[in-house]
């Protein structure tokens, strides 16, 4: 009776799971990529450039009103911040994030913001 009883919230707690994604309309991931602002991450991306944007640029697009986005490097995309923590203090930095993605509606929701270096503007970069 016991075993039945686990199993049948076992079976309970994955379908709220599943319904919890389902009406998020996302799915989890962990990506590697930048933050910026959306109108510089976009005219970039259509180059075939997913790289750091400048981040003096895109803090100040940011500050006058511009939309915050992250470039994945591996969507190579990039995605509108929705419901996530400012991004200001991340600008430039190389980061890897935990997150929801709505594919879309071409949004990213970050629950988690881990640092892998700074990188700066990736026009002040040494080329190799």
């Amino acid at each position: 009776m016991k075993r039945a009883c686990l199993s049948g919230a076992a079976i309970c707690l994955a379908g709220m799971a599943l319904l919890s994604a389902a009406q998020t309309g996302g799915r989890g991931v962990t990506w590697t990529g930048w933050f910026s602002d959306l109108k510089c991450a976009s005219a970039r991306a259509a180059n075939g450039t997913f790289t750091s944007t400048n981040p003096e640029c895109a803090k100040t697009c940011i500050k006058e009103g511009a939309a915050p986005a992250f470039i994945s490097e591996q969507a190579k995309a990039v995605f509108t911040l929705k419901d996530s923590p400012s991004v200001i203090d991340q600008l430039g930095y190389h980061v890897e994030v935990q997150a929801t993605v709505d594919d879309a509606a071409r949004t990213i929701t970050i629950r988690k913001i881990k640092q892998l270096g700074y990188d700066g503007a990736a026009c002040q970069r040494r080329k190799h």
